[in-house]
């Protein structure tokens, strides 16, 4: 996705470069956005952003990355804070999640991505999968482990944890996608995505009806 030239810069002439290239695939599609305004509004060399990325889809997916592993970073925290319980993170987490995705000077950016360009989310190479994780996604996926309380949950192993944690975040996923296809509001969204979390965890059943 990015160079080691890159990732070696300062972090404000990274920084400069993520926010050239958000807004530039905040303000168009990914087929209209073009390299040279990225260039042009980071105050780089064209040269320098092929040394550094490569082409218009590795910046495009590292992108992406970046912005996921800071929301990955919050769920942990949120684990943390308390003490582990799924349930409570999940409602917390998305509650700011989803407050953030649409309140986001880059909102464009998220709204393209969920719904023209989630190759780079979903599937076997996307952010969102267990396969194949990067040395930052296997970091934050220990942290996942180490940090959730796992008591009370049917999961005989981390790696079923992790399957279990990445079902419900892609559930959640294609229910934000579908409010923005639709043109939900924002508490639509979230209610929709609330009531996912809470039937994955609990279960669809009514606590009255006995199993069959």
């Amino acid at each position: 996705m990015c160079s080691d030239t890159f990732q070696n810069l300062s972090n404000e002439k990274k920084e400069r470069i993520i926010h050239a290239a958000l807004t530039e695939f905040s303000e168009r599609s990914f087929s209209e956005a073009s390299i040279t305004n990225i260039v042009k509004n980071a105050n780089i060399s064209r040269g320098s952003f092929y040394q550094y990325f490569g082409n218009k889809e590795k910046v495009y997916q590292y992108l992406v990355v970046y912005l996921y592993n800071k929301h990955r970073e919050d769920l942990v925290n949120i684990l943390k804070k308390n003490s582990g319980n799924l349930y409570t993170s999940m409602m917390e987490f998305y509650n700011q999640y989803i407050d953030e995705i649409v309140n986001s000077k880059y909102f464009a950016f998220y709204k393209n991505t969920f719904l023209y360009v989630n190759h780079h989310l979903v599937g076997q190479e996307g952010i969102l999968s267990i396969s194949n994780p990067s040395t930052g996604r296997k970091e934050q996926q220990q942290q996942f482990v180490e940090f959730l309380n796992t008591e009370h949950l049917k999961a005989e192993s981390n790696k079923e944890v992790l399957e279990y944690i990445y079902f419900i975040v892609n559930t959640i996923h294609h229910m934000i996608i579908d409010g923005f296809v639709n043109d939900l509001s924002l508490e639509d969204i979230k209610n929709r995505s609330f009531r996912a979390v809470e039937w994955l965890y609990y279960g669809i059943q009514n606590e009255n009806e006995e199993r069959e």
